[in-house]
């Protein structure tokens, strides 16, 4: 009898219904797959955290409370444009691994994947305290405004 983790067995339970999601994105409660999976809303968090992040392929939407929710989009299945909204509302990721990830999932071509990357290092090396980030990150808002992905 083959041993899967709890971790293990709600990264597949997720990922399986991103599989099924003709958006290329779900929407949930993180208190519902708690009860399905006899744990607390915690431990879907954790996964969320650690099997769902943007160097993983994926741009996930939290809110808390009543009228909370997990979003969660996959840079692997969505449909062009679907992730516009997305990237816009994730600002607090870093900015090199959102560059890296949409540069491996064919967002970018080599070109301009180095000319970002070079942009990104001057930003950083010029601007103090985490701005240089926050101004990629603006930029990657932009192009996915413009629809570039």
């Amino acid at each position: 009898m083959e041993y899967r983790s709890l971790v293990s067995e709600i990264e597949s339970y997720l990922k399986s219904l991103l599989k099924k999601s003709p958006e290329g994105w779900i929407e949930l409660s993180r208190k519902d797959v708690a009860e399905l999976f006899d744990c607390v809303p915690s431990q879907i968090t954790y996964v969320i955290n650690t099997r769902f992040s943007l160097r993983n392929g994926y741009v996930v939407q939290s809110r808390r409370g009543g009228g909370g929710f997990i979003r969660i989009c996959s840079l692997f299945t969505a449909p062009e444009g679907a992730l516009r909204g997305h990237i816009e509302e994730k600002v607090d990721e870093n900015a090199r691994a959102a560059l890296y990830t949409l540069a491996r999932r064919g967002f970018f071509t080599k070109r301009e994947f180095l000319i970002l990357g070079t942009v990104l290092d001057v930003l950083e090396s010029s601007l103090p305290n985490g701005a240089g980030d926050k101004l990629m990150l603006e930029i990657l808002k932009a192009l996915a405004q413009e629809g570039f992905f």
